[in-house]
C-alpha cells in the first residue's frame, strides 16, 4: 500500500473564493471576452456558482488586483486591456516587501535584460533621443553639485532617481518590447525609495557612468557603448 504523501494539502481547504476566481477567469477565457466587454451581474453568476455574494465580490476583486477587470458602479464588472506594465509592477509590489535580497534579484534580472537589448537600443535611438538623454545628464550633474555641497535636502534623492530611470525609459524608448519595458519600470519603481538617502559618492560614480554612455551614443560608437554600459553595471565603485 503507498505510504500517505504527508506534503500534500487537501484541495477542500482551498479557499472558496479562489475557486470562484478561477472559475470567472475560465469564463473569460471560454467566452473569449474582449476589453470592454462585461461579465454577468452579480446575481446572475451567485445563482450559477452557488456562493454567497461576499465570496463572488472577494474573487473580483482578486481580478482587480491582477488587473483583468474593473468593477464600475452603475455599469457593471468590466474586462480590462492586458498591460504588461500592470501585472509586473503588482507582482513587485506583492512580492517586495522590505527585502533585500529580492531587491538585489529584481535589479540582477534589470541588469540582464538591459544588456541583452542595448544592441536594439543603440539602433533605434534617434537625435531627439539623445538630445533627452543629454538633459537628464545634465539634470544628474547639476543635483550631484547640490548634494556636494551640502544643500540637497530628501526631495534631491529622489530627484536623481527620477532623472536616472528617466536616462533608462529613454534608452530603451524604441525597443518596440512593451514586456522589457514593463520590467524596466517596474523594476526602478521597486528601487525607488531605496534611493531617497544616496549621498554624493553614489551620485558622482553614477553621472560619469551616463556620461560614458551618452558620450559613446553621440560618436556612434557601439563597441565603446557596450563597453561603457557593462562598465555602468559593474558593481565595483573604487575603480572609478
Amino acid at each position: 500500500m503507498m505510504n500517505k504523501p504527508s506534503d500534500m494539502k487537501n484541495l477542500k481547504s482551498r479557499k472558496l473564493y479562489l475557486q470562484v476566481y478561477d472559475e470567472l477567469r475560465n469564463y473569460i477565457v471560454q467566452n473569449q471576452l474582449q476589453p470592454g466587454d462585461k461579465l454577468p451581474t452579480e446575481m446572475e453568476m451567485c445563482e450559477v456558482l452557488g456562493v454567497s455574494r461576499n465570496v463572488l465580490r472577494e474573487a473580483i476583486k482578486s481580478l482587480e488586483i491582477s488587473g483583468i477587470v474593473s468593477s464600475k458602479p452603475g455599469v457593471g464588472i468590466i474586462i480590462q486591456e492586458f498591460s504588461p506594465s500592470f501585472l509586473f509592477h503588482s507582482l513587485l509590489y506583492n512580492l517586495y516587501g522590505d527585502s533585500t535580497e529580492l531587491l538585489n534579484q529584481t535589479l540582477a534580472v534589470r541588469r540582464t535584460l538591459e544588456l541583452g537589448f542595448m544592441s536594439q537600443a543603440f539602433d533605434t535611438l534617434t537625435s531627439d533621443d539623445l538630445l533627452l538623454l543629454d538633459e537628464q545628464t545634465r539634470l544628474m550633474r547639476e543635483i550631484y553639485e547640490m548634494q556636494k555641497l551640502k544643500t540637497a535636502q530628501l526631495s534631491f534623492g529622489l530627484k536623481f532617481y527620477e532623472a536616472d530611470a528617466t536616462f533608462h525609459k529613454i534608452l530603451y524608448s524604441h525597443t518596440e518590447n512593451n514586456v522589457l519595458t514593463s520590467i524596466i519600470d517596474a523594476v526602478w519603481a521597486c528601487d525607488k525609495y531605496h534611493k531617497q538617502r544616496i549621498h554624493s559618492t553614489y551620485m558622482e560614480q553614477t553621472v560619469v557612468k551616463h556620461e560614458k554612455i551618452l558620450a559613446a551614443l553621440i560618436d556612434k560608437d557601439f563597441e565603446v557603448f557596450s563597453q561603457a554600459m557593462y562598465y555602468h553595471f559593474n558593481e565595483n565603485y573604487k575603480n572609478l
